[in-house]
């Protein structure tokens, strides 16, 4: 089953929606929860974790709950205590989510860890802007920090263990690791980028970082994802509506395609075997490409849904 998040209010059909593959890439609508401006989600063992925009009222701060895979039954709502919560990861039941807006890390709602500094863009990184939370192989949480240029490793009690940086002002976003854990893959939003890291026992160091050839100066980096296999790495690209394939061998890229998402403002993809599903935000569609040898062959379908954002 695929889940793709529309962050839009209720009244507009926004919430949580389930689909099936069907033949030659379609797609059967197997459910739909309705919930207010969802911005990301994950799965859990018994369904899906979900971030909610501002869910409370006369109250700028995010929300949280848990669902049930088949969309059934949510909990409570409880406060990321922070604003613009943006992405999170469950493990073994602890749930840690970053507040973009207000630049931290939280453990379940209640514990909190407020990073601070600035970079040189002038406007987007005049403070901390915490943008990915993940684990890590070896049982600690990557951070990255849009607003100080910051790959950061916590502990799961969120004690700071190491920091390693990638160019100044090109704010780093989300990554992936490496099939073997030894290689961080990170993308760059505000200077369309990959930045390699070598990784080993909580320490991140920077190898190198390639940029990717944009024809739109507001080009912005968005999603990286990586084969279950690990040898091809998907990034998408905002304003430019393009999504970048690499090879990936250790610290190795090697550049394959380049090819239009079919929509605008790809704002998340997502591999699924031989598909790849790309949520088109500006657009309001969704795109299924398909995937021969790691290339993106052709769009096989389109779909539309407001402001689609996240893909799992």
């Amino acid at each position: 089953m695929i889940y793709i998040l529309s962050c839009e209010t209720v009244e507009n059909g926004g919430g949580i929606y389930a689909f099936d593959f069907t033949e030659n890439g379609g797609v059967a609508t197997r459910g739909y929860f309705l919930c207010d401006r969802p911005m990301y989600a994950v799965k859990t063992e018994t369904g899906l974790c979900v971030l909610l925009r501002q869910p409370f009222e006369n109250s700028e701060e995010s929300g949280y709950f848990y669902i049930d895979e088949n969309l059934q039954k949510p909990t409570q709502i409880k406060s990321t205590k922070g604003r613009c919560a943006c992405h999170l990861c469950v493990d073994k039941g602890d749930v840690y989510i970053v507040n973009y807006l207000s630049g931290n890390i939280v453990e379940n709602g209640e514990v909190l860890a407020q990073r601070q500094g600035n970079s040189t863009h002038p406007t987007r990184q005049t403070q901390s802007h915490t943008h990915f939370v993940g684990q890590t192989p070896d049982g600690y949480l990557a951070v990255c920090d849009l607003g100080t240029d910051t790959l950061a490793i916590y502990d799961k009690n969120l004690k700071l263990i190491s920091e390693s940086k990638v160019p100044s002002g090109y704010g780093i976003r989300h990554l992936v690791f490496s099939k073997d854990g030894k290689y961080i893959y990170a993308v760059n939003e505000l200077v369309p980028s990959v930045s390699v890291f070598a990784y080993q026992n909580g320490k991140a160091k920077l190898i190198r970082t390639v940029e990717m050839e944009c024809k739109n100066e507001k080009a912005n980096g968005a999603a990286i994802r990586l084969t279950d296999d690990g040898k091809y790495l998907y990034l998408s690209l905002r304003e430019e509506n393009v999504i970048c394939v690499y090879e990936v061998n250790g610290e190795t890229l090697t550049y394959l395609q380049t090819i239009h998402c079919g929509g605008d403002s790809p704002r998340d993809i997502n591999v699924f075997g031989e598909y790849l599903i790309c949520t088109n935000e500006k657009s309001n569609d969704v795109t299924i490409l398909s995937l021969e040898n790691g290339l993106i062959t052709e769009q096989v379908n389109k779909f539309s849904l407001g402001a689609p954002l996240c893909v799992l």
